[in-house]
């Protein structure tokens, strides 16, 4: 492997992946506006909630995203890399709610947060009277009484004979995304739970032995792959809201729209093929020094087995 460069061949082509950061805000910000631009009130028959399902989660995936390329913007990666897993999640509850014609999605939405939101107010209520805290058991008192009051007060929350609300998988895989739930959404888990893999890859970074020169190159190349990763989080949150967009026009029969939208996620889909190339290419690329420390390894267990 001596014509492999870590800084030529793995940091610097990692790092290119900043570049993208104008065009991302600018695609970001014609979704938005496409979107704004699609009518609920016509084709489409939307019921009054999924109306307000679309209205509200299409509103809370822009302020992620949003956030997502500022976090970009200042370097704050560990940010960007939760707050698009976060996003991923709910442009799919955006598709769910648009696919379905019955508005059972939404309802079984507000289903599952009646029963959570109750479930944890038992909780609190019963540890209050448990350590004997009677300002608990008041406050959890009410938000029983509440949230059984709300959910009388409309039709349209009227759960009875709706499914429960599915889990993230199974949102995932209703929606035709199944591939990206195992590919990217899984994976992404560990940026919002314990970061396991950045430290881990740290620890690495610390023990292998070598020259400072060696290490500092070392560090700049895994710094430049976090940043890599968190632009292709990124990028797929934005093309995932470009997704649900296009559901509602595809439903709302607005062709406009969706002519607009399609030029977004070509540019989008050029983006991440990048990515994706230049993973492989590093693969392809760190192959032979793989195979080497791992023949180094079969040879060791072979001489020890052999000794003893």
């Amino acid at each position: 492997m001596d014509h492999f460069n870590r800084k030529e061949h793995f940091t610097n082509p990692h790092m290119e992946h900043v570049r993208h950061l104008p065009a991302l805000e600018e695609l970001q910000r014609r979704i938005e506006e496409v979107l704004e631009s699609i009518s609920l009130d016509g084709a489409g028959e939307f019921k009054m909630a999924t109306k307000v399902c679309c209205y509200a989660v299409g509103e809370i995936v822009a302020d992620l995203n949003r956030a997502i390329l500022q976090s970009l913007k200042i370097g704050s990666y560990s940010a960007a890399e939760t707050l698009s897993r976060t996003s991923l999640e709910n442009s799919i509850n955006f598709v769910q709610f648009t696919k379905d014609l019955t508005a059972n999605t939404p309802k079984s939405l507000f289903s599952y947060y009646f029963q959570r939101t109750k479930d944890r107010a038992e909780k609190w209520k019963l540890y209050a009277e448990r350590h004997n805290q009677p300002e608990g058991v008041e406050g959890a008192s009410g938000l029983i009484e509440s949230n059984a009051y709300v959910k009388s007060l409309f039709v349209d929350l009227n759960t009875k004979g709706v499914k429960g609300w599915p889990n993230v998988f199974d949102r995932f895989k209703n929606s035709g995304y199944e591939f990206l739930y195992h590919q990217l959404f899984a994976p992404a888990s560990d940026s919002t739970h314990s970061f396991s893999n950045d430290i881990f890859n740290r620890y690495l970074m610390e023990a292998i032995p070598g020259t400072d020169k060696e290490r500092e190159d070392r560090f700049e190349g895994q710094a430049a792959e976090k940043i890599s990763f968190a632009f292709y989080l990124a990028t797929h949150a934005v093309q995932l809201y470009c997704v649900a967009a296009s559901y509602i026009a595809d439903r709302a029969q607005d062709d406009d729209a969706g002519d607009k939208l399609d030029i977004i996620a070509s540019i989008l889909a050029k983006m991440l093929m990048e990515h994706e190339t230049l993973t492989k290419k590093c693969l392809d690329m760190l192959a032979p020094a793989k195979k080497e420390a791992m023949d180094r390894r079969d040879n060791m267990h072979k001489a020890r087995e052999s000794g003893s």
